[in-house]
């Protein structure tokens, strides 16, 4: 069951939606067998569904309930090979998460690779964006972002104080 549906609390993090893929893969070959490591100095983190389970939220074993698994706020990025807007946007989180090592994680979930994860978060367009506080509820915008829309959502939304 998709956890938005009956959390109609959930907020959408931003009105603007800028240019996103939508559609089916081309049978993408790349991998995301990442290994995971807090603040990795390399940049955001792939993760699979067994480490997003884990490291975000257990959607398998409560379904119906929003429990963060984390240790710090985090921002997750549906993202897939073929899609350009999250190519481009790459770069950016991967500085991002250099910048923000020990306070935010980034991570990246391949939509590819990592099917229920994904329609369990009904996304349908890419790039896909989950903020994830350490209490409350997360938010997601679809589309992509600049990195001066990134830094705004990371201070003010997953950093500020409640």
């Amino acid at each position: 069951m998709n956890i938005f549906r009956p959390m109609n609390a959930i907020i959408l993090f931003a009105t603007l939606i800028f240019a996103a893929c939508s559609g089916s893969s081309n049978d993408s070959s790349e991998a995301t067998t990442a290994t995971v490591t807090t603040a990795s100095v390399k940049g955001a983190t792939f993760i699979s569904e067994a480490e997003f389970n884990k490291l975000v939220m257990n959607f398998e074993a409560n379904p119906e309930e929003w429990i963060f698994e984390g240790d710090l706020p985090c921002i997750v990025n549906f993202t897939a090979a073929w899609c350009g807007p999250c190519r481009r946007m790459a770069p950016i989180l991967d500085e991002l998460a250099r910048d923000y090592a020990g306070k935010v994680n980034i991570y990246k979930v391949d939509t590819d690779h990592n099917k229920r994860v994904s329609a369990f978060f009904g996304i349908q367009s890419l790039p896909t964006m989950l903020f994830v506080r350490m209490e409350g509820l997360p938010a997601l915008q679809v589309g992509g972002m600049s990195k001066e829309q990134l830094v705004n959502a990371i201070e003010g939304f997953l950093l500020k104080a409640e």
